[in-house]
């Protein structure tokens, strides 16, 4: 399985759109914010690949992830080991197909 380490990832610089597909800003809220204090907090953020979810967004066949599209914004508490980490290629879930039976309805050939 091919892998690549965090800190090359690092490398090309992560970072999610300050204003998300919405236009609503990640920092405040507001939709087509403007205000310099967002931007300069975007600018002055350091982000990282997700350490729960390996940058996948989902964390389960159900459950959504709190990183913003896979990258969470990196804090000093941060291990450096988690730097160093080989992220996976896929999810796990996904080495094998997960399929569901419906029954058949009555009355339908």
């Amino acid at each position: 399985m091919t892998t690549q380490t965090l800190a090359s990832a690092m490398a090309a610089t992560l970072r999610p759109l300050r204003l998300n597909f919405a236009q609503v800003c990640i920092w405040c809220g507001y939709r087509w914010c403007t205000s310099p204090r967002c931007v300069g907090l975007h600018e002055k953020s350091v982000w990282i690949v997700c350490i729960d979810c390996d940058g996948f967004g989902v964390l389960g066949p159900l459950d959504a992830c709190h990183c913003v599209h896979g990258l969470m914004e990196a804090t000093p508490a941060v291990d450096s080991a988690e730097l160093r980490r080989p992220l996976p290629v896929y999810r796990p879930e996904d080495d094998e197909p997960e399929f569901m039976v419906t029954p058949r309805s009555a009355g339908r050939p």
